[in-house]
């Protein structure tokens, strides 16, 4: 739930009114309402003659005062409606006629610290069922898979086969690189080929547990000039605890901690997105999400926006309810 109202204020970020002119109309309702009431102040005279303190013991209240009159009510109808004539929108409606063919490029590290045991069974295994998760939820959508260490290698260059996906991926490991160590600005060359004859924003989606400045630099200067988005989905635990004879908890110093501080620089500088592995699907759903909503980040004119104000019309609905009350009405 938590991480769907995330997705939903980070949707925020397009919001806008596709009629904003009509928030005119409010001001010219406001100020109509504005001159019924001081048409309907029947001591507007008297208050120039007599004191207030006097002018309030000389007469009787009334219920023109009362919050619940048609005036008032009429204000608040104004508000929902003009809301519903502006259109608010934060998202374009998809189309009736294509498929989704924003490509995905997944880079899995590989490296030595992938085989560690910190996240069951390791994290190079859980983010190989992560993976097939997320392979699971996209269908027959566009892929790619790299391998990265101390070098990046295209595993399947981009298919709609994600079975052929996951065979390859089966047999990834360590021993396999021909170069160690824990280099992802390597991935970028290969990523940059592969995301080059597509007509639509990708995503690269890099999977692993740490990253150096020189990565931070490298994959700024990359997503400066692509429309490709990056997504950082980082998997370990960032501070590794065992328990010790007596019961407490000490750091423990056979298993080297995912880079966060690394992982988080290496997403904000690159405008991109971080997401931590969950032992639930919450992230796998995460990743996917952000996946289709890419390409509402480009300025894509030939799909129109939804307009997503006319839930306010039920709204608008019920407080015309009260017009149905007797002597409820305007005196135009």
């Amino acid at each position: 739930m938590i991480n769907e109202l995330t997705f939903f204020f980070d949707s925020l970020q397009h919001f806008h009114f596709l009629r904003p002119y009509w928030l005119l109309a409010f001001v010219v309702i406001y100020y109509i309402i504005r001159a019924f009431s001081l048409r309907d102040d029947t001591l507007s005279q008297w208050r120039s003659l007599m004191s207030k303190q006097v002018l309030t013991h000389l007469t009787v209240s009334g219920n023109n005062t009362h919050w619940l009159s048609p005036q008032k009510m009429s204000l608040i109808l104004a508000v929902p409606l003009c809301i519903v004539l502006m259109g608010p929108t934060w998202q374009q409606q998809p189309s009736p006629f294509s498929e989704n063919n924003a490509p995905l490029v997944i880079a899995l590290d590989v490296s030595k610290t992938m085989e560690q045991g910190d996240v069951q069974p390791s994290r190079l295994l859980r983010a190989k069922q992560k993976v097939i998760e997320l392979l699971e939820l996209r269908g027959d959508s566009k892929t790619a898979l790299i391998a990265f260490a101390g070098s990046a290698h295209v595993v399947m260059p981009i298919t709609n086969d994600r079975e052929m996906i996951r065979h390859f991926l089966d047999a990834l490991s360590e021993k396999i690189m021909p170069v160690p160590g824990k280099l992802p600005e390597t991935i970028l060359p290969l990523a940059n080929s592969l995301l080059t004859n597509s007509t639509v924003p990708g995503t690269v989606l890099l999977i692993g547990d740490g990253a150096t400045n020189n990565t931070v630099n490298a994959f700024e200067e990359f997503f400066a000039t692509q429309t490709a988005q990056l997504i950082v989905w980082g998997i370990g635990q960032s501070t590794t605890v065992e328990q010790s004879k007596n019961g407490q908890d000490v750091l423990s110093t056979d298993v080297i901690p995912m880079q966060l501080e690394q992982l988080k620089a290496l997403s904000s500088e690159s405008d991109g997105r971080l997401i931590l592995m969950t032992n639930d699907d919450s992230d796998v759903k995460r990743v996917d999400n952000y996946i289709k909503h890419n390409l509402v980040i480009v300025d894509d004119n030939s799909r129109p926006w939804h307009d997503s104000g006319y839930p306010l019309v039920f709204v608008v609905a019920f407080i015309f309810l009260f017009w149905f009350r007797k002597g409820w009405t305007l005196q135009w």
